[in-house]
């Protein structure tokens, strides 16, 4: 079996067997720029969805537990919106089965020192 490359690894190939056809040259050039350039570009979390995460948890500082429906209610957001941003908390926040296995799960913030955490930070 063949040892796998990368595909800047085959495009340099490609550039390199057929170093006389110089539209091929430039074309695999082009491709190795793009896909240097697509590594290289830093995540950023938008705005909003730092917001909402934010919001969710200070809700959730205030109450003991609350299932998604009930924070989504409250604070304006689909339920959707407030399961994407309980994830974004990652471990600052601790999910509980409920009392019926047909009855929604529980949200909690993890421990008063999740309070003061930073969100930018999950």
């Amino acid at each position: 079996m063949a040892e796998k490359i990368t595909q800047k690894q085959m495009f340099a190939l490609i550039a390199e067997k057929c170093a006389d056809d110089a539209q091929i040259v430039e074309f695999c050039q082009a491709k190795i720029a793009q896909l240097d350039k697509r590594k290289n570009a830093p995540r950023k979390t938008p705005e909003d969805v730092l917001q909402r995460r934010q919001a969710v948890k200070d809700y959730l500082a205030g109450v003991e537990k609350a299932a998604v429906k009930d924070i989504a209610d409250a604070l304006g957001f689909t339920s959707p919106q407030v399961t994407g941003a309980i994830r974004g908390l990652g471990d600052a926040v601790v999910a509980e089965e409920g009392e019926k296995k047909s009855a929604p799960k529980q949200y909690r913030l993890a421990d008063a020192d999740a309070e003061t955490a930073d969100v930018d930070q999950f």
